[in-house]
C-alpha cells in the first residue's frame, strides 16, 4: 500500500472517530439539556403550588375583544368585564360594557367567560398544567423579558390531546414562574379550525404571576380567521392571612 493510501486510511479513521466523538458529546448535551429542563419544571410546579396557597384573592378589569376576518366581512366585539378571585377557587365575573357584533360576543365572548366563571383551575391551568411527567422538555437557551433572566425551554406532551399544548415556555430564573407561552393544542380542538396559535403573557405583582395577556389566532376551515385578544388590566391582590402576613398589592399593569 502506497504512502497516499495508508495516509487516507489513517485520515478516514481519524475522521470517523471524531465523528462517533462529535455525536456522543451532542448526545450527553442534549440529555444534559433535557435534563436540566425536567429539573426546572419540577421545581416550576413545586413554586406554582406554593404561591397558590398564599393566594387569596384578587380583582381586575379586563377587556375581551374578538375580531373575524372571513364569510361576512369583518365582524368584531368588545367586552369590558370586571373579575374577583376567591381563594380556594371562587370566580366571579361582571359584564360594564359591550360593543361590537351580539352573535360573536354572545357565542364567543360571553361563552369563554362562563366557562372561567364554572372552572376552578382555570387561573393557574397553563402554569400548573406543564410538568416533567407530562411533558418532555429541552432547555434551549436564556433570554431577558422586561428584564428578567428568564429559561427558555421547548415542550412536548408525552401524551397529545386538545387539552394540551406544543409549544415554548420562558421561566423566570429567580423565581422560577412560567411568564410566557407561546404554543398551539396539540391535537386540533374542532374540524372548523385548521390551526390555532396561543400567546400568553403574566405578569409579576408582588409574589405572585398572573395573566396579563393572551392572544388566540384561530384559521377557519371554511375561510377566515378569528382573533381573541384578552388583557387582563391591574391587578389588586390579597394573600391568605393564615400563610402569610396580609399585604395587599396593587400591580403595575402589562
Amino acid at each position: 500500500m502506497g504512502l497516499n493510501g495508508g495516509c487516507m486510511m489513517r485520515t478516514s479513521r481519524d475522521l470517523f472517530a471524531a465523528t462517533v466523538l462529535l455525536l456522543l458529546l451532542c448526545g450527553e448535551f442534549a440529555f444534559a439539556q433535557d435534563s436540566r429542563a425536567a429539573d426546572i419544571l419540577a421545581q416550576v410546579v413545586k413554586k406554582n403550588r406554593e404561591r397558590q396557597a398564599m393566594l387569596g384573592a384578587y380583582c381586575s378589569d379586563r377587556v375581551y375583544r374578538i375580531e373575524y376576518r372571513g364569510v361576512g366581512g369583518l365582524h368584531t366585539a368588545r367586552m369590558e368585564v370586571h373579575a374577583e378571585y376567591r381563594a380556594p377557587g371562587v370566580k366571579h365575573f361582571t359584564v360594564t360594557s359591550e360593543t361590537g357584533s351580539k352573535a360573536f360576543g354572545d357565542k364567543v365572548l360571553r361563552r369563554l367567560i362562563e366557562s372561567e366563571e364554572e372552572s376552578s383551575k382555570a387561573e393557574n391551568q397553563v402554569q400548573m398544567m406543564v410538568s416533567a411527567d407530562k411533558y418532555d422538555a429541552t432547555l434551549v437557551g436564556r433570554e431577558a423579558i422586561r428584564g428578567v433572566n428568564a429559561w427558555v425551554l421547548d415542550v412536548k406532551p408525552k401524551e397529545p390531546s386538545k387539552f394540551n399544548y406544543d409549544g415554548r415556555i420562558w421561566v423566570s430564573q429567580d423565581d422560577l414562574a412560567i411568564m410566557r407561552v407561546v404554543g398551539h393544542p396539540a391535537k386540533n380542538p374542532s374540524w372548523l379550525v385548521n390551526r390555532t396559535d396561543f400567546d400568553s403573557e403574566y405578569q409579576r405583582v408582588g409574589i405572585f404571576w398572573l395573566m396579563a395577556k393572551n392572544t388566540t389566532v384561530s384559521h377557519v376551515r371554511v375561510g377566515g380567521e378569528a382573533t381573541l385578544t384578552i388583557d387582563y388590566g391591574k391587578y389588586t391582590v390579597d394573600t391568605l392571612p393564615e400563610k402569610v402576613q396580609t399585604a395587599r398589592v396593587v400591580s403595575e399593569g402589562h
